[in-house]
């Protein structure tokens, strides 16, 4: 799967969870720039995992910061 097809996949997922529309780039931060307080973060990564189908370790998560972060580590789990 390209990675940008994943970035748009995750940026859209988020906006289903909050409701509302959100300009948001692979760079974009998952806390500053989308605005997610931590447990909104938990909560958005289980949504991912459901929606990707995979299980994001902790090692990965401490490598994440941005939508692209997720979007290679949701790319790497999926390939294994």
């Amino acid at each position: 799967m390209d990675k940008n097809v994943v970035v748009e996949k995750l940026i859209k997922l988020l906006e289903g969870s909050l409701g509302k529309p959100l300009v948001l780039s692979k760079d974009s931060t998952l806390l500053g720039d989308a605005g997610l307080e931590s447990i909104q973060v938990i909560e958005y990564l289980c949504e991912v995992e459901d929606a990707f189908d995979v299980v994001v370790d902790e090692e990965s998560l401490s490598h994440v910061s941005t939508f692209g972060d997720l979007a290679s580590v949701v790319e790497r789990i999926s390939s294994e």
